[in-house]
């Protein structure tokens, strides 16, 4: 090592080199949680279970835990356990597995599916998976932790944002899908979304490990928490690092309590609790105003002071200024504040509206932008080929369309006492349309989806725009918070309705959005801009 650790990272290697007890480490934003879990995994003498998210982030640990670690993505484990649970049979990762099945049920019960009709029955099929429906005809029905009802479909319905009309068609087609697709599991063929579902929901064979170790604890869903439980000896040790303030995923379903589930897989006296609460990324002003939502934290005292800008500023306080009055702000007021070259900005947004609205107006100015999340362009381009078919059909149309479609399916939604977030997807989807109609250049349903295609095309250029959810993880030297009231906005609306765990997911919201900067945060509002 190169580096001396803090005293609490020494409190928590300690711990974790003790041949006993299981330990929870509550870590805050850029407080190099993966920089200590290293260091202690050099303390664990015993054959050990390392869990990652994704591959890169897989490899890059094994490169730096001792030979007694193996490590895992959670499919990787996944895929393990179920080649353990049907020996003989050789597994075959189909990616397209699903796709194919939807295509051939569809055809077997002569129901004629629109592209995006096709989308939602994949999507309805692999949201079933991750909530752990399993088939009332399935040998392991019994262990379906969402019944197999009309009920029970809706929920996953809702979970995707698929509309009435459409779950009405869809559900009990996607029923078979999933049946067809178990079989298909225990002859070998399987997905990707099959190596989690299939190994806790059918039966794998974990391996038993005496100490298990797993980051980012509070993105767990129910299935990974039972995973971590099945991978794991009775006698053995959990090493649990996450931060409850950055839950932000209950949405797409993670547990919302996942820290509190991890913990009742052992006895309450065999836990160990530890804070990793001092951020080396984050300026000390926006440590000093997360501090109400996260007591312990703190800044090391090398981070930069920071600074933290409303906007708009006052006319002819910034040298520059080009707005119309002091109740507007410009793009030159906003890279002003930008440090270094300028190329380290991002504007983050709770909805996905605004940050398309302003990407229009920042090309239409010649300044680069680029918006993560391919999906959901696709998403988008989906929805607008099915609410508006014809390309040439004139921009004004297809914005009545795109009304009508919110408005019926809003409609439908409360009918059916959907959730809140259900409901705000739909206003959030018809706005990012709405919002791309404005713009000067599209003139009618073919530029619409040609626009949303070119912008989430787009690799690079001098801002990236991204929702917070989808920024967790990264971090740039100024963030614009765009909208900043909008997160308060929705918990209000949910605490009015008792939800206190949409009411904690959009603090936090705020929280994961404002320590994406190391230096500048500014907040700001679309309608002030100009």
């Amino acid at each position: 090592m190169t580096w001396t650790p803090t005293p609490e990272q020494g409190s928590i290697c300690d711990a974790v080199g003790r041949a006993k007890g299981s330990v929870m480490v509550e870590a805050g934003a850029g407080c190099a949680k993966s920089s200590t879990l290293e260091l202690a995994a050099q303390l664990v003498r015993v054959p050990a279970l390392g869990l990652a998210f994704n591959k890169r982030i897989a490899s890059d640990l094994a490169s730096k835990v001792p030979s007694n670690f193996t490590i895992k993505t959670m499919n990787g484990l996944g895929h393990m356990a179920w080649a353990r649970a049907i020996p003989g049979v050789s597994l075959r990762l189909e990616d397209r597995k699903i796709g194919k099945l939807v295509t051939q049920v569809a055809k077997d019960r002569k129901v004629d599916l629109s592209s995006d009709q096709w989308d939602g029955l994949r999507q309805l099929v692999g949201r079933a998976m991750q909530e752990g429906l399993v088939p009332q005809v399935d040998p392991c029905a019994a262990n379906t932790l969402v019944p197999d009802t009309e009920a029970g479909w809706s929920i996953c319905s809702d979970a995707i944002g698929l509309g009435s009309d459409d779950h009405q068609l869809l559900w009990e087609l996607a029923r078979e899908v999933l049946v067809e697709s178990n079989r298909l599991a225990r002859l070998g063929t399987i997905s990707f979304d099959d190596q989690v579902y299939a190994s806790v929901m059918l039966g794998g064979r974990f391996p038993k490990f005496p100490v298990v170790m797993v980051d980012e604890d509070q993105d767990l869903s129910p299935l990974n928490i039972r995973m971590l439980e099945l991978a794991s000896r009775e006698d053995g040790r959990v090493i649990a690092v996450g931060d409850k303030r950055q839950a932000i995923y209950a949405w797409r379903g993670a547990a919302g309590d996942s820290a509190e589930r991890i913990r009742a897989l052992r006895p309450a006296a065999d836990w160990g609790d530890f804070p990793l609460m001092t951020t080396f990324r984050c300026p000390k002003l926006v440590v000093e105003r997360q501090r109400e939502h996260v007591p312990l934290f703190r800044a090391w005292h090398g981070n930069a002071d920071g600074r933290v800008v409303q906007l708009p500023l006052q006319k002819g306080s910034s040298p520059g200024f080009m707005g119309g009055s002091e109740y507007s702000w410009s793009w030159t007021d906003l890279a002003e504040l930008v440090p270094g070259d300028g190329t380290g900005l991002a504007i983050l947004c709770r909805n996905n509206a605004p940050l398309l609205s302003l990407a229009f107006k920042l090309l239409r100015r010649q300044i680069g932008c680029h918006m993560l999340g391919r999906d959901i362009g696709r998403g988008l381009v989906a929805l607008a080929r099915k609410i508006a078919p014809e390309d040439g059909l004139a921009a004004d149309l297809v914005a009545g369309a795109i009304s009508q479609w919110r408005d019926r399916e809003v409609a439908l939604a409360q009918a059916n006492q959907a959730s809140e977030a259900r409901i705000d997807s739909i206003h959030d989807r018809a706005e990012c349309l709405q919002a791309v109609l404005q713009s000067t250049e599209c003139r009618d349903a073919g530029g619409l989806r040609s626009m949303l295609e070119r912008l989430f095309a787009r690799t690079d250029g001098l801002v990236t725009l991204s929702s917070i959810h989808r920024a967790k993880g990264l971090e740039w030297p100024c963030v614009l918070h765009l909208d900043p009231w909008r997160p308060r906005v929705w918990a209000k609306r949910a605490a009015a309705k008792g939800d206190l765990v949409q009411v904690e997911q959009e603090r936090n919201l705020e929280y994961v959005c404002e320590t994406r900067t190391k230096d500048v945060l500014v907040l700001g509002n679309l309608e002030d801009f100009e």
